[in-house]
């Protein structure tokens, strides 16, 4: 029961938005980055319109997959200039095992570790769904170490069935504060033309 609270399906969370309502917005969630400790849940940047056929995917082969398209790509870079202006301390960076969730990593922060655990998951029947989304409020609630923050960059599923949160548009970063006991508290969102206007009105420690 305690589950269904948070999962919604597709269709659902399109249609009513999601369940959880920000704590924090603008300025306020960037001082609560900016003390660290915290874990964000992002969608990769934008991309282009191809479609792989069916079963060709291969993690190792970016033709075989849908990438960032330039807007993409220059979105993870303006949000990481972004990152660096507000000075946001960035820990450890995981991202899905696709390019697409890889280079937004790699162009935004500089780095980013591939887990499988925040690969698609869409096809899986809905047990497996259950499982991976308790596995994502997992991690989640894992405490970064050292006063920064833990970035996930991953896919429309994962927002999904985690939390059934917001999936648009490409770019969005969810914000959780890891709690001592349940689920993790969430603060709030950035779309991905948020963090440069946030940049400029506060500057750098402003």
């Amino acid at each position: 029961m305690a589950v269904a609270v948070f999962l919604l399906l597709p269709g659902q969370a399109h249609a009513q938005g999601q369940a959880l309502q920000p704590r924090l917005e603008g300025p306020e969630l960037v001082e609560a980055l900016r003390q660290g400790g915290l874990v964000i849940l992002m969608r990769h940047m934008s991309t282009d319109d191809f479609v792989p056929d069916a079963g060709t995917h291969d993690d190792r082969d970016c033709a075989s997959q849908r990438n960032l398209d330039e807007n993409g790509r220059q979105a993870a870079k303006d949000v990481g200039a972004a990152f660096k202006s507000l000075n946001i301390p960035v820990g450890v960076v995981m991202t899905s095992p696709y390019c697409r969730c890889v280079d937004t990593g790699r162009l935004a922060f500089g780095k980013g570790t591939p887990s499988p655990d925040l690969a698609v998951f869409d096809e899986l029947p809905a047990p497996e769904k259950e499982a991976r989304g308790k596995l994502i409020r997992k991690l989640l609630n894992t405490a970064p170490s050292n006063g920064l923050n833990t970035i996930m960059i991953t896919h429309t599923g994962t927002l999904l069935y985690s939390f059934g949160l917001q999936t648009q548009p490409e770019g969005i970063a969810h914000v959780f504060r890891p709690a001592e006991f349940g689920n993790a508290i969430y603060l709030g969102r950035v779309t991905p033309e948020e963090w440069p206007v946030l940049a400029g009105s506060m500057g750098a420690g402003s």
